[in-house]
């Protein structure tokens, strides 16, 4: 699998680009900078997006993709993308976002029976075939109806895990311990330092010393890939991460890269 940082950030600053994932370019893995960091060329690449949650740094570029896709749709060289995640996350989507108030409803747009979007329901711990890969999605501690992913290539067996935004949480960790092979690859968050834990549980998200207490509940060690990192305390979460991740091969995600899985 080739995966493609489009972002990696837990901060919209210059230089930082809000979380997504580009995955064997037609897979979106959450859509918080999608239509700034593709040309539009690789934009009409797309056919599926996998949202974690419906906080707007994981699903602002919905919006956007879906207004420069709309022409190829209408002169039917593009088909509809595919919105998939938890029911309750489509429904914020629906409700609060493709309204017709904040944005078009562009999953009757250009017509009802040709639209640009359409939501596809996960349901958690089923796992659907997409573009050649097996996915599942398990809950986390986030957002409501948060969840993370995983996703494997059945011919070759290669695979990673990313939990999105999370804070301390246990169902998704059993999931992985109950898989048939052992995990591989997880992208994990670490957004605020040590020093900020109060607002970090607060904000159901991990700083290093939680995301280790974390990791303890996983049966495996699999290399671990941090994201969504507080710009403005990256430095200080990358030194903490040195010790909290004593005895882990792990790597700082950054915007732009490419990962082989």
């Amino acid at each position: 699998m080739h995966l493609h940082v489009l972002g990696c950030s837990g901060s919209d600053l210059p230089g930082y680009n809000l979380t997504s994932f580009l995955i064997n370019k037609t897979i979106l893995l959450d859509a918080g900078s999608v239509t700034s960091s593709m040309p539009l060329a690789s934009q009409a690449e797309v056919q599926e997006i996998l949202i974690t949650h419906a906080h707007l740094d994981h699903i602002k570029d919905i919006l956007f993709l879906a207004d420069n896709l709309i022409e190829l749709v209408a002169r039917n060289e593009h088909g509809a993308v595919r919105v998939r995640g938890l029911a309750p996350v489509l429904e914020s989507i629906r409700t609060h976002l493709l309204n017709d108030t904040i944005w078009p409803d562009f999953t009757v747009l250009p017509t009802f029976s040709n639209p640009v979007l359409t939501y596809a329901q996960l349901d958690p711990g089923v796992w659907v075939d997409m573009a050649g890969l097996r996915v599942v999605t398990i809950p986390v501690n986030h957002a409501t109806a948060a969840s993370g992913y995983l996703l494997l290539n059945p011919a070759s067996g290669r695979h990673f895990a990313f939990t999105g935004d999370t804070g301390p949480t246990d169902r998704w960790w059993t999931f992985l311990n109950e898989l048939p092979f052992d995990l591989e690859n997880l992208i994990i968050e670490a957004s605020f330092p040590n020093a900020m834990e109060e607002l970090a549980l607060l904000s159901r998200h991990l700083t290093p010393k939680l995301l280790r207490a974390e990791l303890n509940k996983l049966h495996t060690r699999p290399k671990i890939y941090i994201s969504h990192m507080k710009s403005t305390f990256s430095t200080e979460i990358q030194e903490q991460l040195h010790q909290a991740l004593d005895g882990y091969m792990f790597h700082l995600l950054r915007d732009g890269e490419d990962i082989f899985f």
